[in-house]
């Protein structure tokens, strides 16, 4: 059976949210956490802010913090609500091949149209590995499209040249990417993955990806909430407005930052995934997210309930930084609230 969505139906915003929890369920103990009446309205949100595809249960949407079964129940619920209007794509990474499959098996019978999918998180997986994984997914189940989660710090790889040539070849349900290893060498890596994967940057980093390779990225993600400020940036791309791409990015880098001094960079004597890796934001992904929503909420968004089990320390320096820029985020998307996707 054929894909039911190709990488040129991913474009806009690809929104990935955290997961919705209900009070007093972020525990060890709570075997259904999922908020279940603030699911849509996260999802009508987001829409209405300009998403255009949806992946669940990365990082930020806290897969390692979800049984299978809140995860299963909680994409089918998002699955229903969305009932194909825009793409979605369902955290599947996890331990292993055989497992990963089970899960994109399960998510393809509550009808998303893809999986967002990082390597095996144990043994640290050789290029060959690496590469051979995605294959075996896309023989396993030849009609889900996958998204992956190209995390360096995460996954403990730079995701070199190599691996993209290796899915163009093998891996033929590869439609899209979610650039998380920086743009290094990304000009190569559109050039050997030819037309059959969509990268996609984060935020204004599609500006810079832009420079690189004009015209060549019609998508960016987003963790975060309000995307309008997003919406405006990736439809001026779109248009190859490029005054209005530069007045959009000069007023989301107006926003303070999300993190203290020092936050983003990880350790200067490191290099590649390990110095990724070494970052305080590298440690409080999901806590962060999960507090920025809380803070929204406090200003008539939309709090998404507590953070989950083991992700629940984050420092009060982090809260301050992601608090000011909460707020500074909300201040500044006024600008642009009516702005619809293109």
């Amino acid at each position: 059976m054929p894909l039911k969505i190709n990488k040129n139906d991913v474009s806009g915003v690809v929104s990935m949210p955290p997961t919705p929890c209900r009070d007093g369920a972020g525990g060890w103990n709570a075997t259904d956490s999922i908020d279940y009446d603030k699911v849509p309205k996260m999802l009508d949100l987001l829409l209405e802010s300009g998403a255009k595809t949806f992946a669940f249960c990365g990082t930020t949407g806290e897969n390692a913090a979800l049984l299978w079964e809140e995860k299963r129940s909680y994409i089918a619920a998002a699955a229903k609500h969305i009932n194909h209007r825009v793409p979605i794509f369902a955290g599947s990474t996890n331990l292993g091949t055989k497992d990963v499959i089970r899960q994109v098996r399960a998510f393809k019978d509550v009808g998303v149209e893809g999986v967002f999918l990082g390597l095996p998180l144990w043994q640290t997986p050789t290029l060959e590995n690496s590469i051979q994984y995605y294959a075996d997914i896309s023989e396993a189940v030849p009609d889900m499209a996958i998204m992956v989660y190209s995390n360096s710090s995460f996954f403990k790889s730079n995701f070199p040249v190599e691996f993209w040539e290796g899915m163009a070849k093998k891996a033929p349900t590869v439609i899209c990417n979610k650039i998380t290893y920086g743009i290094d060498h990304i000009v190569d890596d559109l050039r050997v993955a030819g037309d059959k994967i969509n990268f996609i940057p984060g935020g204004v980093g599609i500006v810079e990806a832009d420079k690189k390779a004009p015209g060549r990225f019609t998508a960016l993600w987003s963790t975060g909430y309000a995307l309008e400020p997003f919406t405006a940036l990736v439809n001026a791309l779109h248009k190859r407005d490029m005054a209005k791409v530069e007045e959009v990015e000069k007023d989301i880098k107006s926003v303070s930052p999300l993190t203290p001094p020092g936050g983003f960079g990880g350790d200067p004597t490191l290099k590649g995934w390990a110095k990724a890796g070494s970052s305080g934001f590298a440690h409080y992904n999901a806590q962060i997210h999960k507090h920025e929503w809380h803070i929204t909420g406090q200003l008539g968004y939309l709090d998404l309930g507590p953070m989950r089990a083991p992700y629940t320390d984050l420092p009060d320096d982090y809260k301050k930084f992601a608090e000011a820029h909460t707020r500074g985020w909300m201040e500044m998307r006024k600008k642009y609230i009516g702005v619809k996707a293109g």
